[in-house]
């Protein structure tokens, strides 16, 4: 039995997770987009986009940890697609989240300085050794719990 399934699971994503910050914050700019299309002024729309994604940074691991405890409790596999989605979304959280802490919502919006944006590469890969920490957590409470991993779908 792998001594670390959730951990090598987060290490394959870690790899692609290296090279889609740049895509993950287009993703960010549409929503933003979006929030603009409805009505709300641009930097404002940042402060909530920020704020959506600190509530989920905090409240999606601590989700997981209830999915681990209820598959634990009845005995259930824990599916490796679920640790996948866990991955992506706890990723795209995280990376959106510390960016409020190297940019401004009027710095994204209004300063034509040719960075605009950048930062959310950056904090995508801030985002990874994050991700590896919670990994660790995971798989430290899924073993005290006896827990196990299927991969299948």
């Amino acid at each position: 039995m792998d001594k670390n399934p959730i951990l090598k699971s987060t290490l394959k994503f870690c790899i692609a997770g290296f090279l889609m910050p740049g895509f993950t914050a287009i993703l960010f700019l549409g929503i933003q987009m979006a929030l603009v299309f409805f009505g709300i002024e641009c930097s404002f729309s940042w402060l909530l986009i920020w704020i959506v994604a600190f509530v989920g940074m905090v409240a999606f691991p601590l989700s997981f940890i209830r999915t681990l405890n209820f598959h634990i409790k009845n005995d259930m596999d824990l599916q490796g697609w679920m640790i996948t989605r866990f991955n992506i979304i706890q990723y795209l959280f995280m990376q959106c989240a510390l960016a409020y802490f190297y940019t401004t919502g009027d710095t994204l919006c209004y300063v034509t300085d040719g960075q605009n944006g950048l930062e959310f590469a950056f904090t995508g890969w801030l985002s990874i050794p994050i991700l590896i920490i919670l990994s660790l957590i995971f798989d430290d409470l899924a073993r005290k719990g006896s827990l196990k991993i299927s991969n299948e779908k």
